[in-house]
């Protein structure tokens, strides 16, 4: 097998885990199993994480859940972000080219796919037990998404949080710890900046305790130029009403 193809085959891992695979896909990715021990030990590994999301009854973390999967986080290499936008509102742009440059960002690795993953489910299970159920459904997007062969990363200026995109899941998903609480009565809401100067508004988020988030948007990505975050009132606004807290480039 090239090198190529054997990348290819590595990246159907987190797909393969959350049955996002198409049969050849799968066939493919047996075969593979066949030979690679890594894989087989990631498969087994993350077969764990995926039968968890699976629950429907809410479960008590372990107790030293969230420093595991933070120091997992710490010595994974971190992919460089490309310059945040220069504006700090978000304001109409002139309208992108016909032909559309490549995006800057960067692929996430079937190693750094699992990581996100994990993430996401150390996050979801930190929150109470009354929001298991939304919680749930959001991580299983988000690792849908962060486990996508065409998973792309990038870091964002709040906290130490990411946003991960993929075309082929039609899907955004922000994740992240170390975020400082917004303005009284306000909450986080993500913004999807648009090729022609508009916005599309997305959900509303806040920070648990611990300061960590993540949230799920799913739309195609074919005229996005950017995402951002900003402050708004609670419950969100259906245009931006205050300055960019945060916001990445496509």
């Amino acid at each position: 097998m090239s090198e190529d193809m054997d990348q290819g085959v590595h990246s159907l891992l987190g797909p393969y885990v959350v049955d996002a695979v198409t049969d050849d896909e799968r066939a493919a990715f047996v075969r593979h199993l066949e030979a690679c021990a890594d894989c087989r030990a990631e498969v087994a590994s993350l077969g764990e994480v995926a039968a968890a999301l699976a629950a429907v009854e809410a479960i008590d973390p372990p107790a030293a859940l969230r420093d595991r999967v933070m120091r997992q986080i710490d010595v994974t290499a971190q992919l460089t972000p490309t310059e945040a936008a220069a504006a700090s509102r978000l304001e109409p742009r002139a309208a992108a080219p016909a032909r559309r440059a490549p995006r800057r960002w960067l692929p996430l690795t079937a190693a750094a796919a699992a990581v996100v993953a994990v993430a996401a489910v150390g996050l979801s299970l930190l929150l109470p037990r009354q929001q298991a159920t939304e919680a749930s459904a959001m991580q299983r997007d988000a690792m849908m998404i962060a486990s996508a062969p065409d998973a792309e990363s990038m870091d964002m200026d709040l906290g130490a949080t990411h946003v991960v995109v993929s075309d082929r899941m039609d899907g955004v998903a922000l994740m992240g710890a170390d975020t400082p609480m917004p303005a009284d009565g306000m909450e986080y809401q993500l913004w999807l900046m648009m090729d022609d100067g508009t916005v599309m508004a997305g959900p509303t988020f806040m920070p648990d305790a611990d300061g960590e988030v993540m949230t799920v948007m799913h739309t195609s990505l074919d005229d996005v130029a950017g995402v951002a975050v900003t402050e708004e009132p609670m419950g969100g606004s259906s245009h931006p009403t205050s300055d960019t807290v945060a916001s990445v480039t496509m």
